[in-house]
């Protein structure tokens, strides 16, 4: 089992591929279906990695590194370095990452610091947010609507916000403590999203009535929440190493897996049922199979979930 994982995504490139980035200031890439690392190690910073995302149109990945540093490399050119550069003017800070699905743009968020990056420009700072009281976590682009972002901060909000303006567009008040994870959803043909939070809970929100419309209980802080993009369902990462899987329809719990180390993220491969489990001793790769559909006993819970760990 890989040790160590400080930060995970993944997303689907050649089908079977996921990318980890650890403590100690390593990025590995993964094939899911061999469970072998496809590309050797390397060291990006003698700082730990806090976030890394694939760019697969280019070919690169990008990394941030706990010395408020964003590392660019390509891939396919034997990791070669494409650029380095510093985000904020702080030493030592958590920097979160989003990719832009279709514009040549990163966001950034270190601090209280948000930021919109070109590269095409250089890499250059087209845009700065600055509403956060606080420290700044998970950034996430709106799939449904990708100039609109959400930013989760430990000033216990969530805000909204357009590429186009350094204002927010509005404010997701109603945790009690910091929020560590955003993500966005629909239901019903409506934009919601899911955030957690130190407080123990996930909460759901209507993005048309801008307010809470659901509160998921968890038993520990939520580290990280997911958003199935084919299945009806979210998903809830925690502290004390519990993974449950709720209806996005009714917000029903439908099942848990436990018994893993703290939740650092989830990440799905596309076009399958399977999800990525990053987590603070490794990555397991579940399988979440509606039991109905498969030919399964009408249990109280619909879902079922296998695990392999890596």
């Amino acid at each position: 089992m890989m040790q160590s994982v400080g930060s995970f995504v993944w997303m689907h490139i050649r089908q079977s591929h996921f990318i980890t980035g650890h403590v100690f200031g390593y990025v590995q890439i993964w094939n899911s279906d061999t469970q072998q690392k496809v590309v050797a190690s390397i060291k990006v910073s003698k700082k730990a990695v806090s976030t890394v995302k694939f760019i697969a149109r280019k070919r690169w990945f990008v990394a941030a590194s706990r010395d408020c540093f964003v590392h660019v490399y390509d891939y396919e050119k034997e990791l070669e370095t494409v650029m380095s550069f510093k985000v904020h003017d702080g030493v030592f800070a958590w920097c979160s990452l989003d990719v832009h699905p279709t514009q040549p743009y990163v966001l950034s968020g270190c601090d209280r610091q948000i930021k919109l990056w070109d590269w095409d420009q250089d890499w250059n700072c087209i845009q700065t947010f600055e509403e956060h009281s606080d420290n700044s976590n998970e950034l996430k682009f709106n799939p449904e609507d990708t100039n609109i972002f959400a930013s989760a901060s430990d000033d216990c909000t969530v805000k909204v916000w357009s590429l186009d303006s350094p204002k927010s567009k509005y404010t997701l008040s109603g945790h009690s403590d910091w929020v560590h994870s955003v993500d966005f959803f629909k239901r019903d043909g409506q934009h919601y999203l899911i955030s957690g939070s130190v407080d123990k809970t996930a909460k759901i929100w209507d993005l048309q009535k801008k307010e809470c419309v659901h509160t998921l209980q968890n038993k520990s802080t939520v580290y990280s929440v997911f958003a199935h993009p084919s299945l009806p369902v979210l998903i809830t990462g925690t502290r004390n190493g519990a993974v449950r899987v709720w209806s996005s329809t009714d917000f029903r719990l439908k099942t848990k897996l436990g018994d893993i180390s703290p939740v650092c993220g989830f990440a799905c491969l596309m076009g399958s049922e399977r999800v990525a489990i990053a987590h603070c001793d490794g990555v397991s790769v579940m399988e979440i199979g509606d039991e109905k559909e498969q030919g399964g006993s009408e249990a109280s819970n619909e879902y079922s979930i296998s695990a392999i760990d890596y």
